[in-house]
């Protein structure tokens, strides 16, 4: 069976643009408001908003490829790079995945093969991986799973002999302004990318630093897109095999052979829209979170503002199951007394309601 890059249509990536354009508009108003609502927020939040975003996005993206990180470590390394760190004293693996995550955001020159090579180095810090820092020297398949047979191959990539002529194709078509919505080229520059899989190992991760990548050259995305990714993989890998088809009758407007990518745009447009719905929530929860301290402020004394504001931190699922005088006593290290007596003074100056089920086993619902 022939490969897409044997074909004629190679590599044109086409799409249908009546089909993609409601997707498109609906994605692009959803981006909108959340980045509407981050710019609501202070300064420092809106730092702290990015460190969750980074570190979310590192996390998802190597949980989509069956990697666990250690979140508390990428969050420290974000922080560190964050503040300027002395970024060749990469010591640990966590160190480089932040590089990595921080310079993808970066779009000040154009994207060539020494940076993506770089990103490979730092993706595997610390690891053995054949042809680290360099395109593969070997043939590609991607097959169904590790135990998968000849008839389970599903794609198998450019030999390695046409990987820097097909890299320099594809960086030339990144580098350049087509005036393509910048949704619709994030989402032709992964499928691109995967289609060539120029490297032994991590395309995918690195091709969605790519996403990141495209997406500031405009405006970096505010919030994390492979968090939604992850959440359907299946669906995520069946697109990518999707976008892989030749059209039939070629470009409606030409006549020239080219590849079929809707299905992918169509999928990648949904996951940014369903991802941004996920993030606008997550930023009006910051708001309402800061007009609550806002207005209860002056009533809180050090204890209540410290074990709500540690609730909050925690998000809206530990928010709704409420406070008790157990938890009450275990964040604060307050006397039992102490702990009902803040409490009943919450409740009295409306901050706090009291929850259905009573005795021992009361709690209080947060008013915000």
């Amino acid at each position: 069976m022939s490969q897409i890059w044997q074909t004629s249509s190679w590599p044109r990536f086409g799409y249908d643009h009546a089909r993609i354009e409601p997707e498109l508009a609906r994605a692009a108003e959803a981006v909108g408001e959340v980045t509407g609502l981050v710019h609501g927020l202070a300064p420092q939040e809106q730092e702290d908003l990015l460190l969750r975003q980074i570190v979310q996005e590192a996390m998802a993206s190597f949980g989509i490829e069956g990697v666990a990180l250690d979140a508390s470590e990428i969050e420290a390394s974000v922080v560190a790079s964050l503040r300027h760190r002395d970024r060749a004293a990469i010591s640990r693996r966590s160190d480089a995945v932040a590089e990595l995550m921080l310079t993808a955001r970066k779009a000040d020159q154009p994207l060539d093969s020494a940076r993506i090579l770089t990103w490979h180095r730092l993706l595997f810090t610390g690891m053995e991986v054949e042809d680290l820092g360099r395109w593969r020297r070997f043939e590609m398949e991607i097959v169904r799973s590790a135990t998968a047979g000849p008839g389970d191959v599903l794609y198998k990539a450019p030999p390695p002999e046409r990987l820097e002529a097909e890299m320099a194709q594809f960086l030339d078509w990144l580098n350049a302004d087509q005036g393509v919505p910048v949704a619709v080229k994030a989402a032709l520059a992964h499928l691109w990318f995967e289609s060539i899989h120029p490297l032994s190992d991590g395309n995918g991760r690195i091709g969605r630093a790519l996403i990141e990548h495209v997406f500031a050259r405009n405006r970096a995305l505010p919030f994390s897109l492979s968090r939604q990714v992850e959440r359907d993989k299946k669906a995520y890998y069946e697109a990518l095999q999707a976008g892989r088809r030749e059209r039939a009758g070629g470009n409606p407007d030409t006549g020239a052979a080219e590849i079929d990518a809707t299905e992918f745009v169509l999928w990648f447009l949904r996951t940014l829209t369903r991802a941004a719905a996920s993030a606008r929530q997550e930023a009006a929860f910051i708001l309402r979170r800061n007009q609550f301290f806002l207005r209860y402020a002056p009533v809180l004394n050090e204890r209540q503002a410290h074990a709500l504001r540690l609730l909050f931190e925690q998000g809206p699922e530990r928010l709704a199951v409420g406070l008790s005088a157990k938890s009450y006593r275990k964040i604060t290290k307050t006397s039992p007394a102490t702990a009902t007596r803040d409490l009943r003074a919450l409740e009295a100056a409306g901050v706090v309601t009291r929850m259905e089920a009573g005795g021992r086993s009361t709690a209080y619902a947060v008013q915000f």
